[in-house]
């Protein structure tokens, strides 16, 4: 049998539940109600109690028994731990995860969009010379070597040679482009 009664409508838009309506519905002081209207059904409201705790609110999905449902979470939780498979390098070197990232490049933005397509943001810092390296293995083996400086630096005349070139080339092509923007 339906229980209808009156609520009058306050000042600041308040009402008072009745007594009998919150002894049917089993509530009390501090629960959360919801109140949905419908457009197609103008000037009428449908009251919801929403749930106290959502503890046991999946049934079984989770397992039937304390142990199962205990290997899920433990499961679960390691998940967690592990964080996503940022991947790896070419010499096995394990790139940096999106939490990894922005603990490692404090003064960068690292968002999740500039994680996903800047590769250097998941690449680990070296703690000899501190640059982002992504083949880092490749990387200490040369300072132990000691093909590297502690600044990163190669000592090596070839790849020293080398990048005197690259900087050569760089410099004559920035100033022919100058040149041109001058002339223009």
């Amino acid at each position: 049998m339906p229980i209808e009664v009156i609520a009058i409508l306050r000042e600041r838009n308040q009402l008072t539940l009745p007594e009998r309506i919150a002894a049917a519905l089993q509530v009390q002081p501090g629960d959360e109600l919801a109140l949905t209207v419908d457009e197609g059904s103008p000037r009428t409201a449908q009251l919801r109690v929403l749930p106290r705790s959502f503890a046991g609110i999946a049934g079984n999905v989770y397992g039937r028994t304390a142990e199962e449902r205990a290997a899920y979470i433990a499961e679960e939780r390691a998940t967690w731990d592990a964080g996503e498979d940022p991947g790896r390098a070419s010499d096995g070197t394990r790139y940096l995860t999106f939490d990894e990232s922005r603990r490692t490049y404090l003064q960068t933005d690292v968002t999740r969009e500039r994680y996903e397509h800047e590769p250097k943001l998941r690449w680990p810092k070296c703690e000899i010379c501190g640059r982002s390296i992504a083949n880092m293995k490749d990387h200490r083996r040369k300072h132990g070597k000691q093909v590297l400086t502690d600044a990163g630096v190669s000592t090596d005349p070839e790849q020293m040679a080398r990048s005197r070139n690259r900087v050569r080339k760089w410099r004559a092509a920035r100033s022919a482009h100058s040149t041109k923007a001058s002339r223009g």
